[in-house]
């Protein structure tokens, strides 16, 4: 694996991590992905492509619009460096292989869900978190297309009902107890997607760390807002809990989850 490849690997990651930041801010308001063409969404003038060179035109306009010089939300760069390394990563661990191309599509599909749920969790004009619906499915599919060439299309198909079924069931419970919902129908979807790519194996491993980092998560905003019932998305948790189960799979594997979740 030579510097060129990586270097070049980095700069494919920059470009899907720029798209990706358009998925994230249109999707979700219904804005088309393809017309209007790149604009600040404070000044709403156009943006030329001199100043949408991923990362570097964030620097040389000092993270600011060229038009109204409105702070450029830091998010923008953060998401192409962010997918830029997760890209280079997959590369050094897989090298240029089928698992490469799998996992790439992987990562940019839990990335883009996990940020828009943020994202809309945090924007007034939505009530809750939001995961567009067209990522899972295009993510199940793409799971299962490499489930078959892999030849373990059981397996993955086992991984879908298993993520859905693990989440769907506590919530259920829950909403019928509490008499409010706990939990929305996107986790337990983007739950079955992350099970499609990574199969019925890693169900356990990334619930126990997704628990783990929404208990860590939620006691930090109760300290910071005062308010228990402040909602958390946990789709983040999920995606992040999917990714270190991609890099880590052979040393979680090794160990029995499930006897952890029982005790």
């Amino acid at each position: 694996m030579d510097i060129l490849s990586i270097i070049f690997i980095g700069i494919i990651g920059l470009v899907f991590g720029s798209f990706m930041n358009v998925l994230i801010m249109r999707v979700p308001k219904n804005i088309s992905i393809v017309k209007p063409s790149s604009f600040c969404p404070q000044c709403m003038e156009d943006i030329a492509w001199k100043d949408n060179i991923p990362v570097i035109s964030y620097i040389l306009l000092k993270g600011r619009c060229r038009h109204c010089k409105k702070t450029i939300p830091i998010m923008y760069p953060m998401t192409e460096i962010l997918t830029a390394l997760l890209f280079v990563v997959i590369y050094l661990k897989f090298g240029l292989t089928l698992l490469f191309f799998k996992y790439v599509i992987f990562i940019f599909l839990v990335l883009t869900v996990s940020l828009t749920d943020i994202y809309t969790s945090a924007d007034e004009n939505f009530e809750t978190g939001m995961i567009p619906t067209v990522y899972i499915a295009l993510g199940i599919l793409a799971g299962l297309i490499f489930g078959l060439i892999e030849g373990f299309f059981a397996y993955y198909l086992a991984g879908i009902a298993a993520g859905y079924l693990i989440l769907f069931f506590p919530a259920y419970l829950y909403s019928k107890i509490r008499h409010k919902e706990g939990m929305g129908e996107g986790d337990f979807m983007f739950f079955a997607m992350i099970g499609a790519f990574t199969g019925l194996g890693s169900i356990a491993a990334v619930l126990t760390f997704a628990a783990f980092f929404g208990i860590v998560a939620g006691i930090i905003v109760i300290i910071i807002t005062k308010d228990k019932n402040y909602p958390i998305p946990f789709a983040p948790m999920l995606g992040v809990s999917a990714i270190i189960y991609v890099f880590f799979e052979e040393l979680l594997n090794s160990y029995n989850w499930s006897s952890f979740i029982i005790n």
